[in-house]
């Protein structure tokens, strides 16, 4: 069973939607455009967590815990499929910390 990603990010975090399209031009200026592939579209997020140590070593256990797997996750556009295979932890200070991660779609049968 896959599990779900549970921890809220901040307001700052921001998502890309990258299509991928087959195109042929030709000479008088014509061009031809598709999708390529059933899942054309990827969408990807930057985002951001703040929290105490223990919340932070949550997030990054679970991250750890789920290299080359998906994990459903809800975004701001529904839940879907994702996986993180790229994050930053800093400490901003005091007992404060952050991780900023990015998430990506992923496709499954």
């Amino acid at each position: 069973m896959t599990d779900t990603f549970t921890w809220a990010a901040t307001s700052q975090s921001t998502g890309t939607t990258t299509a991928t399209v087959k195109r042929a031009r030709f000479g008088d200026g014509y061009a031809q455009a598709a999708p390529d592939g059933l899942n054309a579209r990827l969408r990807s997020y930057q985002l951001q967590f703040v929290g105490n140590r223990s919340t932070i070593n949550e997030i990054v256990a679970f991250l750890d815990g789920h290299v080359g797997q998906s994990f459903f996750w809800r975004g701001p556009l529904g839940i879907g499929l994702y996986g993180c295979d790229t994050y930053t932890d800093s400490h901003l200070g005091g007992s404060v910390f952050s991780i900023t991660a990015t998430f990506e779609q992923t496709y499954q049968p």
